[in-house]
């Protein structure tokens, strides 16, 4: 049995379990290249019978599931993941499974860029490396506003980071209640529109799905303060990366805080890495030590599990590409 692993791209994931615990004759692979051509993928993959996956970095397409003969069991990172086509793998009797999540490292990754934005933290170390002494002033968090769209399980605990810096914690999103909110002492807004106009900070938490794709674009920042800044830890389409691009550009906005983006690893030449208004990470929010080893010691226990007949975490049905935190 073979089992390739993608998308490792710290070459960690050999260290991270006991891979020695399955039998002589499964073979496991690790794979560091992200390969985005389909042909490439296909030769690279189609002697495997067990497919690793971290979450949405490699499209699991029809047409890559049909074209591996020997493809038996897709395992992702998370128990949700929009780049596998269910369809397919349930056409050609593919087992789906997953691992448990937090959401400790993501919240964390959201503030760090916020400070790093608000603190000026990357331009005064390159100044402090270049021999100078404070060229910018730093923007205090107290009293500002926090606009958090998306108050699930991360959105909240971003919240909760913020009261503890005296900030005024607003959210919105479509399916947001006025009562949930007050349950955990946030201020509704009711509006997208109203959020953006009022946000020192916005923060976006929500799933990428159908209704949240270019959820922020030109519109919006033409509403939002010329001294706020926009965090996403999320997904990079939920905000229009041309859109965003020209308003850092033209300083419609102060600057951008980017996790994620719309394709990754963000390319080489690509226009965020020149502007001198954004702070950047490579899905930082997603590659930590802890999580890491989480989810590979669970992607392990899944294909004991299915050696012994006995599947876990099987993931049924698709994600709902509706949902809205």
């Amino acid at each position: 049995m073979k089992i390739a692993i993608i998308d490792d791209y710290t070459s960690d994931a050999s260290a991270l379990a006991d891979w020695t615990r399955l039998p002589d004759n499964y073979r496991v692979d690790f794979f560091q290249e992200h390969i985005t051509d389909l042909k490439e993928l296909i030769a690279r993959l189609i002697e495997y019978e067990i497919l690793v996956v971290m979450r949405e970095r490699t499209l699991i397409s029809s047409d890559l599931i049909t074209a591996l003969p020997n493809l038996q069991m897709i395992i992702t990172s998370g128990m949700y993941n929009a780049a596998i086509d269910f369809s397919a793998a349930k056409e050609n009797k593919v087992l789906i499974c997953g691992t448990e999540s937090s959401g400790i490292s993501t919240t964390e990754q959201t503030w760090a860029l916020i400070l790093a934005l608000t603190h000026n933290i990357v331009s005064e170390h390159n100044h402090m490396v270049d021999g100078l002494w404070q060229q910018s002033l730093a923007t205090e968090l107290n009293q500002k506003n926090l606009g958090i769209i998306g108050l699930g399980r991360i959105g909240l605990e971003v919240a909760k980071i913020g009261f503890a810096f005296g900030m005024n914690v607003f959210a919105w999103s479509q399916n947001l209640t006025k009562d949930y909110a007050e349950q955990n002492g946030i201020n509704f807004i009711k509006s997208k529109e109203e959020i953006c106009e009022i946000s020192d900070v916005l923060s976006l938490h929500v799933r990428l799905s159908e209704r949240t794709i270019n959820l922020i674009t030109a519109k919006e920042f033409s509403i939002m303060r010329s001294d706020a800044f926009i965090i996403n830890t999320s997904r990079g389409p939920i905000i229009n990366e041309i859109d965003l691009i020209k308003a850092l550009k033209s300083q419609v906005i102060a600057g951008a805080g980017l996790d994620v983006y719309d394709n990754e690893p963000l390319p080489k030449n690509h226009a965020f890495r020149k502007l001198n208004n954004v702070v950047l990470s490579p899905h930082l929010g997603y590659g930590t030590k802890e999580l890491m080893t989480k989810f590979f010691n669970q992607i392990l226990e899944n294909i004991e599990a299915y050696i012994m007949n006995k599947p876990i975490r099987v993931i049924t049905e698709p994600p709902d590409r509706s949902t809205y935190s």
